[in-house]
């Protein structure tokens, strides 16, 4: 499988395992806010309970008020209390609706809660009908402790049920806690383990990318060398080999025009050859000039501007001072190329009639700049150019890539009021300059 294919699976399974992780974690938090509504429930049927209790002592002492005193103002109390002790009843059946065995305590407690309220009603209607019997009152009162020892046993059982079921839920509670708490936990690890390796793979393609960039680099620079060199047998060629055939033939039809003087055929015959020794000429000084090689890169520059002017047509200003000392072979070789790309797109796409150029030598370094007065460049082709090289045709690209094989740097600037390219090449410690060449050891 290829890296980036590992790198996408492995990218889709930790998303995937955070999405499960996700759910299973949201599926815990409802159910553990379910048990903690489930807990808080049980607390609040205990504390209704043990309210009973306390409104039918309420009730109880409001009675013993009344009896005693004979105020009615306690018989007030007493109903208030009778009134609160069916709310909480019904309270209470309605928080154990679900609870079957608290049903059945429920309805006890109903109806223990129903016979002390009676007892209690009846000792305040005797006592509202103004007969004094302390006898009655007794055993009301002797009924009223039973009757409410059986509800506070009563009540505790009901409360000894719910804090079973509180002792349950909260366990249930903390056992989802846990389950809630090893769900992220190992969603969040084995995410993490993914994503590393992920990370670990996509730095693999990176690599492998580099290393593709690197080669091509390095194979862009071969191609370029490798054209350097065709273009300077070439040019030997047509200087050595077919320039000199065309001498021969002109010396040849030379002397037999001069025994001839009045063939026609032959004078426009040496007039072709003329015309064709100083084609092959130019070419062989454009494919290679030999002024590079013998006199440097200001020399030839100089050489190739007023050529390329005479040709096109265009009016080249030029600042390339004399007297500059001589560079590496390899980085006056890219100079001149940049050189004869930029003058030759400048006739091609500029559509300028003026250009200029300068080369200049600084203490560590040559800048060479370009610059047309034609219609620019289009500002999405130079991003595009900028960002990823695309868009634009081989020259541009060739002289980016000569240029950063002598680790320089390559400047492209455009508008509507032309173009400008430079170019900035350091000097090596190592150069390969004539001096050196002249200087250097002979090898065995």
């Amino acid at each position: 499988m290829l890296p980036r294919n590992r790198a996408k699976l492995a990218f889709i399974s930790a998303v995937a395992l955070v999405l499960i992780g996700s759910v299973g974690a949201a599926i815990t938090v409802v159910r553990l806010s379910n048990s903690a509504a489930w807990v808080a429930h049980t607390y609040q049927v205990q504390l209704a309970v043990s309210n009973i209790d306390f409104i039918l002592s309420e009730a109880g002492r409001a009675r013993l008020s009344y009896v005693v005193s004979g105020d009615e103002s306690y018989l007030q109390a007493f109903d208030s209390a009778s009134e609160q002790t069916a709310a909480n009843l019904r309270n209470i059946r309605q928080l154990t609706n679900d609870n079957p065995r608290q049903q059945e305590l429920c309805s006890r407690l109903e109806d223990l809660a129903n016979r002390r309220l009676g007892i209690l009603r009846a000792a305040i209607e005797l006592r509202k009908s103004g007969e004094v019997d302390d006898a009655k009152q007794a055993v009301f009162s002797r009924d009223n402790m039973a009757i409410s020892r059986e509800i506070v046993n009563l009540m505790r059982q009901m409360e000894q049920e719910e804090e079973t079921l509180l002792q349950e839920r909260a366990h249930r509670s903390k056992s989802l806690f846990v389950i809630f708490l090893f769900i992220v936990a190992a969603a969040f690890v084995t995410a993490v383990a993914f994503l590393w390796i992920q990370y670990h793979l996509l730095l693999e393609e990176l690599g492998a990318r580099e290393k593709a960039e690197t080669s091509a680099h390095r194979l862009s620079a071969r191609v370029l060398r490798l054209q350097d060199e065709e273009r300077r047998r070439l040019s030997r060629e047509l200087h050595d080999g077919l320039g000199q055939n065309l001498v021969a033939a002109k010396l040849a039809l030379s002397n037999l025009a001069s025994s001839r003087p009045d063939d026609s055929v032959i004078a426009e015959c040496l007039k072709l050859i003329d015309e064709s020794v100083g084609e092959a000429r130019t070419v062989s000084y454009l494919l290679h000039p030999p002024l590079l090689d013998d006199i440097g890169i200001a020399a030839a520059a100089r050489w190739y501007v007023e050529g390329f002017a005479k040709r096109s047509g265009i009016e080249v200003a030029t600042d390339i001072p004399d007297g500059a000392a001589r560079m590496p072979r390899a980085m006056e070789l890219a100079l001149f190329r940049v050189l004869q790309e930029s003058l030759i797109n400048i006739h091609r796409h500029a559509g300028g009639t003026r250009a200029e150029v300068s080369l200049h030598t600084l203490k560590d370094r040559a800048v060479l700049r370009v610059r047309d007065h034609g219609k620019g460049i289009p500002n999405g082709t130079l991003e595009h150019f900028r960002h990823d090289g695309t868009h634009v045709g081989v020259g541009l690209a060739g002289m980016r890539e000569r240029v950063a094989e002598q680790d320089g740097e390559f400047e492209i600037h455009s508008d509507e009021n032309g173009t400008e390219i430079e170019v900035t090449m350091p000097f090596s410690a190592d150069g390969d300059t004539p001096e050196t060449r002249a200087t250097a050891p002979p090898t065995n």
